[in-house]
């Protein structure tokens, strides 16, 4: 058997061990789901399930790379994007801002940062690696994009950070209020004429202080 079979065996049953960990850490969280159960779940022995993963901390890391593989490729890729022009500006932010609701408001995304909010007290550790993927990488983004334009003079600001923040929060409040506290329905994506309001709202914010004023 060559190495490219094994390779599929090996991924195939990983994804096998981490859809049933994902089941289970929804349906009774992380701290009431043992390892045990875990490999009852996926049909596969206890030496399989630590062969791949040492701890269930571990699993669950894996499982919420999972979630948000593939929706996050353009969403990581704009802090790249070459900015010349303050319209140019307003497309990056208007495209990093939709792309970050879009991929914060999926249903599978929001139950797990809800199981990770209700165990982050007894496992701290959880609360990191939340903020390790997509919000950490938004406000790099974000700070790529802000700091290029202050370079080439498109923007004046003098504290990045505070500006990073005055631009994530008004997103997030979408996240918070439509997202994760609606358990009974799908999650509500805002009007995307919204999101472009905020944005502009936001560049206006950033002309007064060119200005001074």
């Amino acid at each position: 058997m060559n190495s490219r079979e094994l390779s599929s065996r090996a991924q195939a049953k990983q994804a096998q061990i981490r859809s049933a960990a994902e089941r289970l850490f929804l349906k009774n969280g992380f701290a009431a789901t043992s390892m045990d159960a875990i490999t009852a779940e996926a049909g596969v022995s206890k030496q399989t399930i630590y062969t791949y993963y040492p701890s269930k901390e571990d699993l669950l890391v894996d499982v919420l790379k999972q979630v948000i593989h593939g929706l996050t490729d353009n969403l990581f890729s704009l802090g790249s994007m070459v900015i010349n022009s303050r319209d140019e500006l307003r497309q990056a932010l208007n495209a990093l801002a939709h792309q970050f609701i879009s991929t914060l408001m999926q249903s599978s995304y929001l139950a797990l940062v809800r199981v990770i909010i209700a165990e982050s007290p007894r496992f701290p550790q959880l609360g990191k690696l939340f903020r390790s993927t997509v919000p950490e990488q938004v406000v790099k983004s974000v700070s790529a994009i802000l700091e290029q334009s202050n370079v080439k003079g498109l923007v004046k600001i003098t504290d990045v950070n505070g500006a990073v923040r005055m631009f994530v929060g008004p997103l997030l409040t979408y996240i918070l209020l439509d997202g994760l506290l609606i358990t009974d329905r799908p999650p509500e994506q805002p009007d995307p004429q919204d999101i472009e309001a905020i944005v502009s709202l936001y560049l206006k914010a950033l002309e007064h202080n060119d200005k001074g004023v």
